[in-house]
């Protein structure tokens, strides 16, 4: 019993640091749309993501409450065009 012991919790202290990690995690939304509606958009705004963040973020800043005002919000960095 000692031997399954030591093989399953010899690693006991990385779990313990795994777990008192930063509790920040990034977002993601996921939008269905048809392939024409893809196509469209597309052509309308070649970089979506950061079309769209640009638009989240800029509805946070107008917003203004005291929560969002602490939050520090990051700017949209340059994305790599995606092709579905």
């Amino acid at each position: 019993m000692g031997r399954i012991r030591t093989f399953y919790f010899a690693d006991a202290w990385l779990f313990g640091r795994l777990v008192s990690m930063n509790t920040d995690r990034d977002r993601v939304i996921s939008i269905v749309l048809s392939e024409s509606e893809w196509q469209a958009f597309t052509a309308r705004h070649p970089q979506p993501v950061n079309w769209l963040r640009d638009r989240i973020l800029t509805e946070l800043q107008a917003a203004q409450t005291p929560d969002l005002q602490e939050a520090p919000v990051r700017p949209a960095a340059p994305q790599a065009r995606i092709e579905a």
